[in-house]
Order: structure tokens, then sequence, then C-alpha cells
């Protein structure tokens, strides 16, 4: 799995651009933007609906109410949040993780899947070490659910995540960030073929 999550930094035009290149080799687009409005979020969803991008494809952190009005993917929280859904909402739930502790009881919560990291040095976390991969295997042996690598991805490292027992991989400014972001998508895409991963 590839998900695509915006980084916050971006115009809406530029994370709109970017998303309606990027989203055909993703399997999942986020739309993480802590400091839009409902407003600004409803907009951000209408836009990527107007440029067929399917609403099975579209996450929003934090925004239940969002994706149940438009029918999105689901719903993505961080750890702080605790995950209130029944099992038979009828969206995918997911929570980033820092920890095997939090990994274990998001996925006693509801959580459908899981991202962990960072697991490699990242300009995003200057001053805090990845986690690496082998507190990675840790998680994912810890859970049923899949748990999705992020922090320091670049498509050379998906393998490795992979090997170590990720569902695959979370891309924010690994794609977003690209100078030409179609490329990169292409090549986590490639990335994840090769690890095995569909």
């Amino acid at each position: 799995m590839l998900h695509a999550i915006s980084t916050g930094k971006q115009s809406f035009e530029q994370w709109l651009e970017v998303t309606k290149q990027i989203h055909q080799e993703a399997d999942f687009v986020h739309i993480r933007e802590k400091t839009w409005s409902a407003r600004q979020l409803e907009r951000a969803v209408q836009e990527l609906l107007a440029a067929a991008v399917p609403p099975s494809k579209i996450i929003v952190n934090k925004g239940p109410e969002l994706v149940r009005s438009w029918n999105l993917a689901g719903v993505h929280f961080p750890e702080s949040n605790t995950l209130v859904f029944s099992n038979e909402a009828p969206f995918i739930k997911g929570s980033s993780v820092h920890s095997k502790t939090m990994a274990v009881q998001k996925e006693n919560e509801g959580a459908d899947y899981l991202f962990f990291g960072h697991i490699f040095d990242t300009p995003s976390k200057p001053g805090l070490p990845g986690r690496g991969l082998k507190q990675l295997q840790e998680i994912t042996d810890a859970v049923s659910i899949p748990v999705l690598a992020i922090g320091g991805i670049m498509p050379e490292r998906v393998p490795l995540c992979l090997d170590y027992g990720a569902a695959g991989a979370a891309v924010m400014s690994g794609i977003y960030d690209a100078p030409e972001p179609a490329k990169a998508v292409q090549s986590f895409r490639s990335a994840l073929l090769k690890g095995g991963m569909t």
C-alpha cells in the first residue's frame, strides 16, 4: 500500500495540483492540513472529486463528519486521539503510533491500519533519530492489522521496510515536495512492486 500525505507546507492550489498528478499511483491520498478551516477542507474534497479522484482513495485527518458526508475512504487520527468508532463504522480508521504499547492499544480501539515512525532520520524531525527497522518489526509482530512505515522513506528504502513487516509506505515530502511529484510517486509504486506489494 502507498499512502500519499499532504505536508501542510503548500498553498491550496499547489496541494491540489500535486494531488491531481499523483492520485492514480497512490492507494490513498491524505488531506492532512492542520491549519485549514472546515470550509477549506470541504472545498478540498469537492475539488478532488471534481478532478475525478475516487472518494474511495481520500482519507481526511480528524474529519469523520466530512468522511461521512462525502462517503470518503476514511479518517486518520494522531496517536493522542482515542478511536471511538464501532467496528461497523462505514469507513477506514487509521492511527499514527510511536510505540508497541500504543500500536496494540489502537488495534484494540478498532484501528484498521497504523502508521509507525519515523523510521529513518528526516528533516521534518530535526534532532530526533529514526526509530529504526528493528522497532518496525516489533510493531508489525505485535498487531494483526497493516502497519505502514513513515518518516524518511525513499523508494530505495521501501523494500527494507517490507522485509521488516511493513504493509507499505506512507510518504509526505518524498512525493509532495519532489521536483516532479508524478515521477516520484511512480518510483515509490515501482519500489513496492519490486518488494512484492501490489
